[in-house]
């Protein structure tokens, strides 16, 4: 049974031109019900309590309208001195990938900070290659105010352990944030998700690079667990924070995207998959790779997680998906709403 209502996704063309940037409604037959052209890439887009719309329009730029098209606020993440009272100056370097509204009327984005660490690995199939000083790219979740003040920020180089590293987190993805940079960045956690849980006042973040999704404590910053492969973490320092798994058909998620925590308190996610390995670790080639919508059940009393429910790697004609994609639970059915959304063999598996 198709969800009532409409569903409303974005649009963003690839390539030189980049064409088609759209956000549209679609009712449950799969009609086009309501359409908005955007200027530039659209990231992010929610409706909010109020009934309007929000989205992130590039990198520096929160933008909300109403469902008439007509611009209601920005909030902008380099400061500004228009006389335009729609851009609200947030002092941040720049808005990525999703901004999530919290039930106080607050915002939580991702942000960038860029630190210069010393004695860095410089290569992620290679453990004897050597070390080297390297301008690294952390996420900064920040929480602020409709009016642009920001009330929390922590950063995820500080909760976890930037020496690290993923598959991908040595790429020079965000080296368009920071151009001056000599030998470019490194993009060591690639945030792609972060939503409140009001249950407990924390805040659960996705860290593409680190193969984790994190939750930490909003009022104290403290870390509350770790759910990801245990490869490559410090047993002593983050050991007691790592999700263990529990039940029959586990797999951990890779370069993850979308948590959400479910009507019953699970958390749902879309695994994209990438590699399926840690460095040093051997990659799964991307033509015998999956992608998958995945339910975890965390019990943070035993710190155990199980694998209660998965779409994709079992169906007939597995899809992998390296980039994008989404999973959400529907509201009035329970049904699980899957966007394999960058379907492609590209054995990198890159953003």
């Amino acid at each position: 049974m198709m969800e009532p209502g409409v569903t409303l996704f974005n649009i963003t063309g690839r390539g030189i031109n980049r064409t088609g940037r759209y956000i549209i409604a679609v009712d449950e037959s799969g009609q086009v019900v309501w359409y908005y052209e955007t200027g530039t890439s659209v990231t992010d887009v929610r409706r909010l309590s109020n009934g309007n719309l929000l989205f992130i329009e590039g990198t520096p730029i929160i933008r909300e309208i109403d469902m008439l098209g007509n611009t209601v606020n920005q909030w902008v993440s380099l400061p500004t001195t228009s006389p335009d009272e729609s851009i609200i100056p947030v002092n941040a370097i720049g808005f990525h990938h999703e901004v999530f509204e919290m039930e106080n009327g607050n915002f939580l984005v991702l942000d960038f900070e860029l630190r210069e660490i010393a004695n860095y690995p410089s290569s992620d199939t290679d453990p004897e290659a050597p070390l080297e000083e390297a301008s690294v790219v952390g996420d900064v979740i920040t929480e602020f105010k409709r009016d642009g003040e920001i009330v929390n920020s922590y950063s995820m180089l500080d909760i976890l352990d930037p020496f690290r590293i993923g598959y991908l987190s040595l790429s020079r993805f965000y080296d368009f944030v920071f151009p001056a940079i000599p030998g470019g960045t490194r993009d060591w956690s690639h945030g792609n998700a972060v939503i409140h849980d009001p249950s407990d006042n924390s805040i659960i973040v996705s860290l593409r690079h680190q193969d984790a999704v994190v939750k930490f404590s909003r009022s104290t910053g403290d870390l509350i667990w770790i759910l990801g492969t245990h490869d490559n973490w410090s047993q002593a320092e983050f050991g007691q924070y790592l999700l263990d798994p529990i039940g029959e058909n586990f797999r951990f998620q890779y370069h993850q995207h979308a948590p959400m925590v479910t009507s019953n308190g699970n958390i749902l996610l879309f695994d994209n998959g990438n590699f399926r390995a840690s460095p040093f670790d051997e990659k799964l080639p991307a033509t015998e790779n999956f992608s998958r919508a995945v339910e975890y059940s965390i019990n943070e009393e035993t710190m155990e997680v199980e694998q209660v429910w998965e779409y994709g790697e079992f169906i007939n004609e597995p899809i992998y998906s390296p980039f994008i994609c989404d999973a959400d639970q529907m509201p009035a059915t329970g049904n699980v709403l899957i966007t394999f959304g960058g379907i492609t063999k590209n054995e990198l598996g890159e953003p």
